[in-house]
């Protein structure tokens, strides 16, 4: 089994892929081999070798703009094979705004599991073993967070609307409305640093340079008229 593991912090994610393929008789039945990375282009350059790796181990916090969900969703456009994605992140579950990246991670982008980097060592290594075995793996928190969230669901349902995702189309009709960061955050229950990030994404889906050119993008596919209700500032 090949597997890629992206992470920006050299020193560990040479130790974990040193720990995967030291402990792998005890993790697989198929021998493995860990290649480590640490940026998202190096990552998405072995990606496009042959054949590609078996699955991936990728770190959310990366180089550059890649931070959050928006590093899955980039490695996953550059994963044409669909390659199974496992998230090894230091998010945590107590947070509310961690809970709500990882679940968009699952939900949104593919992630065929979560790994916690700050969860414990007995716990890690039995997802490992199950990731490892073909199984989609949740840390037991993770799970009982995501059951226990009062966040509406979307109101776009599975549709794709220009392009976005579910969550990104929630916060574009917002924007549409002509909503502030704060605003649009109290209403999805988000933080106001996860709407500026899904913004950004949106203005690079639309392309658009501002929140007015995407309200107007978004009132259109809307079917409501040349422009929002109040012009966003």
């Amino acid at each position: 089994m090949q597997i890629l593991w992206v992470d920006d912090h050299e020193i560990l994610c040479v130790a974990l892929s040193e720990y995967v393929q030291t402990h792998a008789s005890e993790l697989s039945v198929v021998p493995i081999e860990v290649t480590p990375v640490f940026t998202l282009a190096s990552a998405l350059e072995e990606m496009s070798k042959a054949p590609p790796p078996d699955l991936v181990f990728l770190d959310l916090n990366l180089d550059g703009e890649n931070r959050g969900a928006t590093t899955l969703e980039h490695f996953q456009a550059g994963n044409p094979s669909k390659v199974p994605v496992v998230v090894c992140t230091g998010l945590t579950p107590g947070n509310d705004q961690e809970v709500e990246i990882l679940r968009m991670c699952m939900r949104d982008y593919a992630a065929r599991g979560i790994l916690l980097k700050g969860g414990a060592h007995k716990k890690m290594f039995i997802g490992l073993s199950r990731i490892l075995g073909g199984e989609l793996w949740i840390p037991e928190e993770v799970l009982l967070r995501f059951a226990c969230s009062t966040q509406a669901p979307s109101a776009s349902g599975n549709e794709h609307h220009l392009g976005l995702t579910p969550r990104e189309w929630d916060v574009g009709r917002c924007i549409a409305r002509g909503l502030s960061g704060k605003q649009i955050a109290k209403e999805l229950n988000v933080t106001e640093g996860h709407v500026r990030q899904v913004s950004c994404v949106i203005y690079d889906k639309l392309r658009v340079r501002n929140r007015v050119e995407a309200a107007l993008r978004v009132n259109a596919e809307l079917g409501g008229g040349s422009g929002p209700d109040k012009a966003p500032s």
